[in-house]
């Protein structure tokens, strides 16, 4: 469910981890075509070519590792996007490869392994990045090749914004009142419940049946009983059994609204009457709430010169990868040829 229940998280995070080391360093690596294929290539970028296999490969990688995360309705109505997607990378990259070569932007054998480090930092405490990899369909010399590509990429455009102006005092006070909710806190709160899930297919009487259970579990919450205890032997959460019915703390828009509301309008301790959402009724005890609070222009400061910083590279590096496109020959075959804007 949305709530922030943690059934999901390590394979979320693998696949996250995999997905974005295939697509935002853009990890395509077969660019030619062998001559006894006669197949057209899906795509041509100044004479580097892809193929409809290795198009395939590059798609069937990421669909492998979501595995199980999508029904198979959503996967077929995704993959035409994907494959697009999958496609503009190449020449992206195929482009953006060809620049560097051209100016000469070299990789260090210590800037790989630094940023090497930097991605097994991030794992899944227990997990080896070659678990990671294996997950992901994703072998070590292909992730080096992506990330050495990206640590050239990050060059290039250090190369292309080193005479960037430093924001003006204007430009930072205009940044701060635009976007002022996100330099501060939130409100959270902290929370427990008890679930009991209901089921589409279930009818009336089950229905009634699962209700009256859950009534008379806040009626024993009411007298005095141990709420964690009660959650660990009822609730159809995992949270009941690892944590007592215990959700942690979180702000407005992590759950689905009608818990939501009933969580932040309850009073501290109090036991919550019961309320229903998609995933079945629900006993909600408030344990704490923390007041959103806002930081000073002058607190946000530095965050704002980053984010106006980083802004500003991300649109010319935008416009450098649309001036690379106007000047190549791009050849599409005819089924992948973009749309006409």
């Amino acid at each position: 469910m949305n709530l922030s229940f943690q059934q999901k998280t390590l394979k979320c995070k693998t696949v996250l981890i995999c997905c974005l080391v295939l697509l935002f360093s853009m990890a395509f690596n077969a660019y030619t075509v062998c001559a006894e294929k006669a197949a057209a290539p899906v795509v041509t970028v100044n004479g580097k070519t892809m193929d409809q296999a290795e198009l395939d490969k590059q798609l069937n990688r990421i669909l492998n590792s979501a595995k199980g995360q999508l029904p198979p309705e959503q996967v077929e109505k995704i993959k035409g996007s994907m494959q697009k997607q999958l496609i503009e990378h190449f020449i992206t990259r195929t482009l953006l490869s060809a620049e560097c070569d051209r100016l000469k932007i070299t990789v260090t054998d210590q800037d790989l392994e630094d940023k090497m480090n930097t991605y097994k930092a991030r794992l899944p405490k227990g997990m080896t990045l070659e678990t990671a990899l294996k997950q992901g369909g994703v072998s070590m010399a292909e992730m080096k090749d992506n990330i050495r590509f990206s640590l050239q990429v990050e060059k290039l455009v250090t190369m292309k914004t080193k005479d960037l102006p430093k924001p003006t005092e204007a430009d930072i006070k205009k940044y701060y009142e635009s976007n002022k909710r996100k330099f501060g806190t939130p409100e959270k709160v902290h929370a427990r419940h008890i679930l009991i899930k209901t089921d589409k297919k279930d009818d009336e009487k089950t229905k009634k049946a699962k209700k009256d259970k859950i009534v008379a579990l806040r009626g024993e919450l009411l007298k005095g009983a141990d709420f964690a205890q009660l959650a660990k032997e009822n609730s159809d959460c995992p949270s009941g059994k690892s944590k007592g019915g215990d959700l942690g703390t979180f702000p407005r828009g992590r759950m689905v609204k009608e818990f939501e509301d009933a969580a932040f309008s309850q009073k501290i301790n109090d036991i919550g009457p019961v309320i229903e959402t998609k995933f079945g009724y629900h006993i909600i005890q408030v344990l704490g709430k923390t007041e959103a609070s806002e930081k000073t222009l002058e607190e946000s400061r530095d965050q704002i010169i980053k984010r106006i910083q980083q802004k500003n590279k991300s649109k010319i590096t935008r416009d450098l990868i649309k001036e690379l496109k106007a000047d190549a020959k791009i050849v599409y075959a005819d089924k992948y040829k973009p749309e006409k804007k």
